[in-house]
């Protein structure tokens, strides 16, 4: 089940359309064909089988005659995953035959080292042809420390100030964009970038709070929680909660050691049932396989 900082980060791209082509355009370099306007396309690449394919937003480009000219497929990536070499071609093709237009994979990754592993590229045929993802991670995010430029575009200034935190114009453009946005969308956008910054920066950025009425949350809130203030608060605990249980049954099993492979912390990692997940932490301390766990 995703968290809360990759669904912050797809927000700001559903949120803004226009980010997507503009990163791979100006931040990437990849180029970008003219176009009139962007939309959000459909994620949703399920066909009929049993497995179903979802990237995290298709962003679709026009020109001035309604014509189709680029989809964006952009991928929030929180960590190395070596199954994303085998789905993401899958998305690319998915997503061509469904519009019948030109794709591109961007991947948006939060530390060094999954910006370096997204960056490799993915051999689809033997000698022949190869898928090299667009990559977006702290190496070569935009610094936004113009507050104008900012204010044009908030979701950009959430993302340079995550990355950048450590520069103080940084965080003030941050504040200044995001001072003009509703409440509940202001407020997510807070805890995100407070939720990366160092202690020094954070200092710096409660700093600019104080004379306003942002009230911090805990360090699980703002994991867990924050997302519940626009989808209800007891939802976004209960989502915290069930959460918290998945990672302590992994530590749980890890510590035993009970050998969990990778269909069984798939298992255990989507589960959203807090029921079956106490039953499966009762379990775990007298199993010796997973199936026992299971069973």
């Amino acid at each position: 089940m995703p968290g809360f900082d990759h669904e912050l980060q797809v927000r700001l791209f559903q949120k803004q359309p226009a980010l997507a082509p503009l990163m791979l355009r100006d931040t990437i370099g990849f180029p970008i064909p003219d176009f009139a306007r962007a939309e959000l396309g459909c994620g949703d690449h399920t066909k009929l089988t049993p497995q179903s394919f979802k990237s995290d937003k298709v962003v679709v480009l026009y020109d001035h005659d309604c014509t189709k000219v680029l989809a964006i497929i952009t991928e929030v990536q929180q960590k190395v995953d070596e199954d994303k070499p085998y789905t993401w071609p899958l998305y690319l093709a998915t997503v061509r035959e469904e519009l019948r237009c030109p794709v591109r994979l961007m991947v948006v990754c939060p530390d060094n080292r999954t910006e370096r592993w997204a960056r490799k590229p993915i051999e689809l045929e033997t000698g022949g042809a190869v898928l090299r993802p667009a990559v977006l991670g702290p190496s070569n995010t935009p610094v936004v420390d113009d507050i104008d430029r900012a204010k044009r575009l908030p979701e950009l200034a959430v993302l340079s100030a995550a990355a950048h935190g450590d520069n103080p114009a940084v965080l003030k453009a941050a504040e200044s964009a995001l001072d003009g946005l509703p409440e509940h969308t202001r407020l997510i956008y807070y805890d995100f970038i407070e939720s990366k910054l160092s202690a020094a920066a954070r200092l710096m950025w409660e700093e600019l709070m104080a004379t306003g009425t942002y009230e911090w949350q805990s360090d699980f809130a703002r994991k867990y929680v924050g997302q519940g203030r626009e989808e209800g608060l007891e939802e976004g605990r209960e989502a915290g909660l069930v959460q918290g249980k998945r990672e302590a049954l992994l530590r749980l099993l890890d510590a035993l050691p009970v050998s969990v492979g990778p269909d069984a912390r798939r298992r255990i990692e989507e589960c959203t049932d807090s029921d079956r997940l106490d039953t499966w932490i009762t379990r775990a301390v007298g199993v010796r396989h997973t199936d026992e766990l299971f069973g």
